[in-house]
């Protein structure tokens, strides 16, 4: 099993990769771009289906959250978690990987936004997120708030689930 293999997983499992050509052919005439990145020029191409590069992504992501360093603000204040990382997608890949591990192999269209993001006890949650989430969370990626003035009254439930599920920390020295 070589290296690109192992860090993509669910590839095998959706497609029939040939990996040791895939692997010759990256390395060789795109290693300037990421392996997902190249799943997504081969898809252009007409080489790959679409969620390919789309479960390549999502993988690197997963990879690169475990990887991260944990990163804490030191400064008071709402923040948006710093260790996430958002996807736009045309797959639910989510959905796709829990059926691909009970056996069930389905391709499952559909255009969403998720969140990935390491909590603070270094355990990765993907929440799904919709235009009113987004439109809350884009609020804090201009930097911390001192309060939750920012939150609409609509938007309270919102605010205190991702509080809870570590989306949106709340910095305090005292």
């Amino acid at each position: 099993m070589n290296s690109l293999e192992q860090m993509f997983p669910s590839l095998t499992l959706f497609s029939d990769l040939n990996w040791d050509t895939v692997k010759t052919e990256y390395e060789s005439e795109y290693s300037d771009l990421s392996f997902p990145e190249y799943l997504q020029q081969k898809c252009i191409e007409g080489d790959c289906p679409p969620y390919l590069f789309e479960l390549a992504f999502f993988e690197q992501a997963v990879f690169e959250l475990k990887m991260m360093e944990q990163l804490t603000p030191s400064q008071n204040g709402i923040y948006l978690n710093p260790n996430s990382l958002f996807l736009s997608l045309d797959f639910d890949i989510k959905t796709m990987l829990e059926n691909a591990n009970e056996g069930k192999i389905d391709v499952h269209e559909k255009q969403h936004v998720i969140c990935l993001f390491k909590d603070k006890n270094d355990q990765i949650s993907i929440i799904e997120a919709s235009d009113e989430d987004l439109f809350l969370l884009q609020k804090l990626e201009e930097g911390p708030r001192e309060n939750d003035s920012f939150v609409e009254k609509h938007q309270k439930l919102i605010y205190e689930k991702f509080l809870q599920n570590g989306l949106i920390w709340i910095i305090s020295s005292t």
